[in-house]
């Protein structure tokens, strides 16, 4: 009997957290489909010197779009706040440029990368990511975006500007991101799914060890041109965050770096790593 409950309540548990995890998507849907049948989607035309920010999510081991979007939230909610951004939520394939264009301050948003049935690698991660750009872009009008990214997002977001577009970013924060590699304790398992460079298996963490060809041409220059670019490293254990080494993060010819004595996991979120919050906070002021 005790046993029954205890599983019941554990069901209970994950039920609860699926409809909460869901139920920004559904109600983000729910508003685009309403607006876009009242309000004419015409883009707008951003003030000068206003720049939209877009929040990108790290590596996600169930492929959750659902979870990965929500790992951002409270980093919205307090720069939404504090610096003035009109929260816009979540960016979904629905979302319409009525609720997407602004007049005087600029939007906040977050967005996945994930895509749907598709390869789980860096070069189609950017390819999604271009899309989400070009569609705040053509909805809002304005010429540039900054961007804030959590681990393996910066990965993506400089694949994007050394191979993709880079005029379109003004300025890039880095949150944990492995810029050199440098992973552990799973670095090892990285390695192991390696042969001569390559993955044995199409999975996004395999690329991100400094044995694979696919970091080692991203850092063949690791510069982003006249990208704004700054790191925040985490340092738990004299090493790193608990997932990513210290040294690994910081970057050739970026703006600013700090070390920050928050983990991984923890370091984008404003209530447990203000160290963190405070720094980005300062770069985007």
């Amino acid at each position: 009997m005790k046993r029954k409950i205890v599983i019941s309540a554990a069901l209970l548990i994950i039920l609860a957290a699926v409809i909460a995890l869901n139920a920004e998507y559904l109600t983000s849907k729910a508003r685009s489909a309403m607006i876009g049948s009242v309000v004419e989607d015409i883009p707008g035309t951003a003030p000068e010197n206003t720049y939209p920010l877009i929040l990108l999510h790290g590596f996600n081991p169930g492929y959750s779009k659902r979870i990965s979007e929500f790992s951002m939230k409270e980093m919205q909610e307090d720069l939404a706040q504090d610096l003035n951004y009109v929260d816009k939520g979540l960016l979904t394939t629905t979302t319409t440029c009525a609720e997407l264009r602004y007049a005087n301050n600029p939007i906040i948003i977050r967005a996945s990368y994930f895509g749907e049935l598709e390869l789980l690698e860096m070069d189609t991660y950017a390819k999604n990511f271009a899309d989400i750009i070009a569609k705040i872009q053509h909805c809002t009008g304005a010429k540039q975006v900054d961007v804030v990214a959590h681990s393996m997002g910066g990965i993506v977001v400089r694949y994007y500007i050394q191979n993709i577009d880079q005029p379109s970013i003004r300025k890039f924060i880095m949150l944990a991101t492995p810029n050199h590699g440098g992973l552990y304790p799973f670095g090892d398992i990285a390695d192991y799914l390696i042969k001569d460079g390559e993955s044995r298996l199409n999975l996004d963490f395999i690329e991100l060890s400094e044995n694979h060809d696919f970091m080692q041409a991203l850092n063949e220059d690791e510069t982003l041109g006249a990208v704004a670019s700054y790191t925040v490293a985490g340092d738990i254990d004299g090493k790193g965050d608990g997932m990513v080494l210290t040294s690994s993060v910081r970057l050739q010819g970026e703006a600013d770096h700090t070390v920050v004595p928050c983990g991984h996991i923890l370091i984008k979120h404003p209530s447990f790593c203000p160290e963190a919050y405070e720094f980005v906070k300062a770069v985007l002021e």
